[in-house]
C-alpha cells in the first residue's frame, strides 16, 4: 500500500509538473464562410486554440478536436468571415487625419463649398502655440465653385498663421500665403520633377495649389515627425481599421523620417493588428532598413515590399492618360493628359534594384499611359513572374490586363472610385467610355488575374462594406451606373479583400480563409453578405473583430 501511495503520488506531482494545453474555443451558431474555394463554402463550426485554427467542418468533427472542456462562442445568427485584409492604405495616415480639420464633402463630411470650408478651419483652429493649422479632405470635384480652394480663400481666414490643407486624394495641397512663404515658395521656384506650383494669372504667383512633388517635397520639412506622435498616429489608426473588421493593414507609402515610428510602435508592442510596410523607393534608404525588406513581421511589423509611384490622381487629373482629359484643370491645353510623377530612367533602375535583391514591387499606377511603362518596366528589368502589384489600376485597357496576366502584375483596384468620384469621372476627369472600364474587375478576372479591391485610405475611409458593395454595384452617388459588365458577385468581392489580398502579399499560407493551421483573425457581421440584398450590402456592421483569437473590437454577447 505504501508502495502504490507513492506511485499516485508521483504520478500526481508529474501531471501538476506538466504544462496544461491552452482551452480551445468553438465558434458555431451561424454562417461560417470559410473563403478558402472558388465556390462559397459554409461550415458549422471552428475551434480555435492558442491564436490558430485548428479544426474547422462540422459541429460534430470540430467539437471533437476541441475537447470537451472548450469554451464555445454562440453567433446567435450572425455571420464569421476570414478578418477583412487592406489591399492597400496608409494607416499611419488615417491616425494622422484624425486629428486634424475635417474638410471632407458629403457622404463622409459636410464641406460642400469654399465658405463651408472656411467655417471648419474657423472652428477647428489650434491652439495658441500651434505653429500651423493643417486640413485634410478637401474634394474640389465636390464643391460648389467646382474649383481647388487658393491662399486667398486660405488668407481670408488666417491671414498671418500657416495654414496648409490637403486633398482627399492625399495628391494636392493648398498653402495660405504664409505657408508659402514657410515653404520658402515663391514667384522664382521652379516646378520640381513630377509636380506643378500652380500660378495666378501673371504666370509667376504661386496661386497656393501645389500638385504631386511640389506638395511632397516639401511636407516634412514644414511638419518635422515626432516619434511619439507617430506612434500614436499608427496605433490610433489601426483602432479606427479594427473597428471595419480589418486585421492586417497596410502603411503604403512610408518614407525614411517616418520608419522610426513604425520600428518604435513594434519595439513597444502596442500594435492591434498586423502592419505591412512599403517603403517609398524614390527616396534613399539605409542598409539596415533595407536587410529587412521581405522578411518576418516583428511584433506585428514587416516590410513587405518597396513601393514607386508612377503618376497621380485620376480625380485631380494628375493621372498620365494615354489619351486628353475631356475637361482640363485651369490653365491646360485641349492636349492636356496629365504627366508622369517619376523620371522613368530612374523608375527602371529601382526596378532593377528590385529584381536583383528578389524584392516585392508595389507600384502607384493610375492612367493607362502609367500602367504602359509598368508594363515595359517588368518586361525590360527582370520582374516577370514576380508578382508585382499594381496599385489603383484604374484607367487600364483591355489589351494591358492581357499583358499584365503575362507579367504576373497583379491588380488592386480602388474599386470605391465608382461611388465617390463615379460621376466626375464620367462627365470631368476621363469622360463616358473610359469611366465605364474604370476599375474593370470583372475583366480581370476573366483573364485569370487575381485582384483586390482597397479603400486607399484615408483617400476615403476604411469600410470595407462600402468597399464590398462598390465591386458588386458600381453605382455613383447620382444614382448611375458605370460599366454594368464590370460588377462582380458578391462572393468575388469577399474574396478580393480577404484571400486574394492575402495572396499579393504572400501571406496567404497564414491569413485569408478559415482553415486548420492558419491564424484566428476573424470578423464577424451582423448579416451574411451573401445572403443579403446586394444593393444594400453597405448596411450590414461589423459586430466584432478578432486577432489571433482575441477579441480587438467589439463583443459577441
Amino acid at each position: 500500500m505504501k508502495r502504490l501511495a507513492l506511485l499516485f503520488g508521483l504520478a500526481a506531482t508529474m501531471a501538476n509538473a506538466a504544462p496544461s494545453a491552452p482551452m480551445a474555443t468553438v465558434w458555431q451558431g451561424g454562417p461560417i464562410i470559410t473563403m478558402a474555394g472558388e465556390q462559397p463554402e459554409l461550415v458549422e463550426a471552428i475551434a480555435v486554440r492558442d491564436g490558430r485554427i485548428i479544426a474547422v467542418g462540422s459541429l460534430k468533427t470540430v467539437q471533437a478536436a476541441a475537447g470537451r472542456r472548450a469554451a464555445k462562442v454562440d453567433l446567435k445568427g450572425r455571420t464569421l468571415l476570414p478578418g477583412f485584409i487592406d489591399a492597400h492604405g496608409h494607416v499611419s495616415s488615417v491616425g494622422q487625419a484624425a486629428g486634424l480639420a475635417r474638410l471632407a464633402p458629403p457622404p463622409v463630411g459636410k464641406v460642400d463649398s469654399i465658405a463651408a470650408l472656411q467655417d471648419v478651419l474657423r472652428a477647428d483652429s489650434p491652439p495658441p502655440g500651434m505653429p500651423i493649422i493643417v486640413g485634410n479632405g478637401y474634394d474640389d470635384s465636390q464643391l460648389a465653385e467646382r474649383r481647388h480652394p487658393t491662399r486667398h480663400d486660405l488668407d481670408a481666414v488666417f491671414a498671418d498663421k500657416p495654414v496648409l490643407i490637403v486633398h482627399a486624394s492625399g495628391h494636392f495641397a493648398v498653402f495660405n500665403s504664409a505657408m508659402l512663404k514657410l515653404a520658402g515658395i515663391g514667384p522664382d521656384t521652379p516646378d520640381p520633377q513630377g509636380g506643378v506650383i500652380r500660378r495666378e494669372a501673371d504666370g509667376k504667383t504661386p496661386d497656393g495649389v501645389l500638385e504631386e512633388t511640389a506638395f511632397f517635397n516639401v511636407a516634412a520639412k514644414i511638419i518635422p515627425p515626432s516619434l511619439d506622435n507617430g506612434v500614436m498616429s499608427l496605433v490610433a489608426g489601426e483602432k479606427i481599421y479594427a473597428a471595419n473588421g480589418i486585421t492586417t493593414a497596410q502603411d503604403g507609402r512610408v518614407m525614411p523620417e517616418a520608419w522610426p515610428a513604425l520600428a518604435e510602435a513594434a519595439r513597444r508592442g502596442v500594435l492591434p493588428i498586423d502592419t505591412v510596410a512599403l517603403i517609398s523607393f524614390e527616396r534613399e534608404w539605409p542598409a539596415d532598413v533595407r536587410a529587412l525588406i521581405g522578411k518576418s513581421y516583428d511584433h506585428r511589423v514587416r516590410i513587405g515590399g518597396i513601393k514607386l509611384t508612377i503618376d497621380g490622381s485620376p480625380q485631380g487629373r494628375t493621372a498620365w492618360l494615354h489619351d486628353p482629359v475631356p475637361v482640363p484643370p485651369p490653365g491646360k491645353d485641349a492636349g492636356y493628359r496629365g504627366y508622369a510623377a517619376i523620371d522613368l530612367g530612374l523608375f527602371n533602375a529601382k526596378l532593377a534594384e528590385a529584381a536583383v535583391n528578389g524584392w516585392q514591387v508595389f507600384v502607384h499606377v493610375n492612367g493607362d499611359e502609367a500602367m504602359q511603362a509598368l508594363i515595359d518596366g517588368v518586361a525590360k528589368n527582370g520582374l516577370t513572374g514576380k508578382r508585382t502589384i499594381a496599385i489603383h489600376s484604374q484607367v487600364v485597357r483591355r489589351e494591358q490586363l492581357d499583358d499584365m496576366k503575362k507579367l504576373d502584375i497583379q491588380p488592386s483596384f480602388f474599386a470605391s472610385h465608382t461611388w465617390y468620384w463615379g460621376d466626375w469621372h464620367r462627365d470631368v476627369a476621363l469622360g463616358p467610355m473610359r469611366a465605364d472600364f474604370i476599375s474593370p474587375q470583372a475583366s480581370a478576372w476573366a483573364v485569370g488575374l487575381r485582384p483586390t479591391a482597397h479603400n486607399d485610405s484615408p483617400v476615403v475611409p476604411p469600410d470595407m462594406m462600402r468597399l464590398i458593395w462598390s465591386s458588386v454595384n458600381r453605382r455613383t452617388q447620382s444614382g448611375d451606373i458605370l460599366g454594368p459588365m464590370e460588377r462582380i458577385s458578391p462572393y468575388r468581392a469577399l474574396q478580393q479583400v480577404t484571400i486574394n489580398a492575402a495572396w499579393q502579399i504572400h501571406e496567404d499560407g497564414d491569413k485569408g480563409s478559415l482553415a486548420a493551421g492558419k491564424r484566428a483573425d476573424l470578423v464577424v457581421l451582423d448579416a451574411n453578405p451573401l445572403a443579403s440584398d446586394p444593393t444594400r450590402l453597405f448596411e450590414i456592421k461589423v459586430v466584432a473583430t478578432i486577432k489571433d483569437g482575441r477579441t480587438i473590437f467589439g463583443a459577441i454577447d
